[in-house]
């Protein structure tokens, strides 16, 4: 399958999501206060913290698809490992929900106890996602997406306004769950006779470093944006972060259709070429759209919170360019997972750098946005160098080949 067939589902399918995503915060941005807005954040935002390090969910059971096929008792299997894996995660965030709650100065332990749901379907929704792509069913992937994207906006602006901060989470809740109900169906309908592989615990941690590390890498500044700024120059830089981090949606998407290809290119004589071709896909999209804010931030501003966050137009084109480094280095990241390489952690090294100096230097949230981009930028170069020579070395190294990469009982890679 080319890589347009592949990607062009995803994406469109993710700019669904993330212009959705952009029409409901620019709603909540109105009908809250900055500072509601600026708790509503940061506890999406967590959930977004919650649901990455899944991605490594979805990474695992996309190299286990293609290493061994698509069958509905692998997806049955791998599904119900999945949901017994997540609760004890979901039971330690509802302990630590108080915690949460002081930490973000959220009103209510309900608003912090809503992560736990979210976490135990979410984990599900990344497994279901991860299956479907190994076996390089983009438009099923799409359709959760969509699925997921209308049941969020629905419930959540219904809710919104008699419910305040506690209903636009139930309705990002209620949007998993119908994406989830769309994976599960579609999942039930895989031959039965084919995919014997078995999903290991210990394949998926491997990847969730890397994973996480990443996350961390671009969200870590708006976690301790929130923690040091209050009131209206905390809702700011979340209003300013929404819009530069929703330029990494699409990327994010494109890589995990383009990574099964990574996989089975890296044996592979010509894998540069994949890589290269991938980048153009990851990268290309990022750029053009971090171009198209930076050009006109103020513009974006009032089209989506009005006057309120007009003064923000500096902070969101610094944003935007840190969100189009930060997709090189996903793209960098999955292609060292692809190659079972100690790369992949390096995300972790630009995580611990920013928040070394957003914790020196957070007065603003200039000075934290410009810590962002301080971090992101070595580390993007760190990982280009390495990245580039592994994959554009005319021969794979020895012993390093896909058959090793796909979390299996033969070989739980990453």
């Amino acid at each position: 399958m080319t890589n347009r067939r592949i990607v062009g589902p995803i994406a469109a399918a993710v700019i669904v999501q993330s212009a959705g995503n952009l029409g409901l915060h620019a709603v909540l941005g109105r009908l809250l206060d900055p500072g509601e807005y600026g708790a509503l954040g940061a506890v999406l935002a967590a959930m977004v913290m919650l649901g990455v390090p899944l991605g490594a969910l979805q990474t695992a059971c996309s190299a286990l698809i293609v290493q061994h096929g698509l069958g509905s008792a692998t997806a049955r299997r791998t599904l119900g490992r999945v949901a017994v894996w997540s609760l004890p995660a979901a039971v330690a965030v509802l302990l630590l929900a108080p915690w949460l709650r002081d930490f973000f100065h959220l009103d209510g332990w309900g608003e912090a106890a809503s992560l736990a749901p979210y976490l135990m379907v979410s984990a599900v929704l990344a497994a279901g996602r991860g299956l479907l792509l190994g076996a390089r069913r983009a438009g099923a992937v799409a359709a959760t997406y969509l699925v997921g994207t209308a049941a969020r906006l629905g419930t959540g602006l219904a809710l919104a306004v008699p419910l305040g901060v506690m209903g636009a989470l139930f309705g990002t809740v209620t949007g998993e769950v119908a994406a989830l109900a769309v994976a599960a169906g579609l999942l039930r309908r895989a031959d039965r006779g084919a995919g014997r592989g078995r999903l290991r615990l210990g394949a998926v941690g491997r990847a969730g470093t890397a994973v996480t590390g990443l996350f961390l890498l671009s969200t870590v500044d708006l976690f301790l944006a929130r923690h040091y700024l209050r009131g209206t120059p905390s809702g700011t830089y979340v209003a300013a972060a929404t819009i530069a981090k929703t330029l990494l949606a699409v990327p994010a998407g494109i890589v995990s259709a383009v990574f099964p290809k990574l996989v089975a290119a890296w044996p592979d004589r010509n894998r540069g070429r994949a890589l290269l071709t991938s980048a153009f896909a990851v990268t290309g999209s990022a750029v053009i759209g971090a171009a198209v804010v930076a050009t006109a931030p103020s513009l974006v501003l009032g089209l989506l919170y009005g006057g309120a966050y007009a003064g923000a137009a500096g902070l969101v084109r610094t944003l935007a360019v840190v969100a189009a480094l930060t997709s090189g280095v996903t793209l960098l990241t999955n292609a060292a997972l692809a190659r079972r390489s100690r790369t992949g952690a390096l995300p972790w090294a630009g995580a611990v750098l920013e928040a070394v100096l957003v914790l020196r230097w957070h007065g603003s949230a200039g000075q934290v946005a410009a810590c962002s981009a301080a971090a992101v930028l070595p580390t993007l170069l760190a990982a280009a160098v390495l990245e580039g020579r592994a994959w554009l070395r005319p021969t794979p190294q020895p012993g390093r080949g896909a058959a090793d990469v796909p979390a299996t009982e033969e070989a739980s890679a990453r």
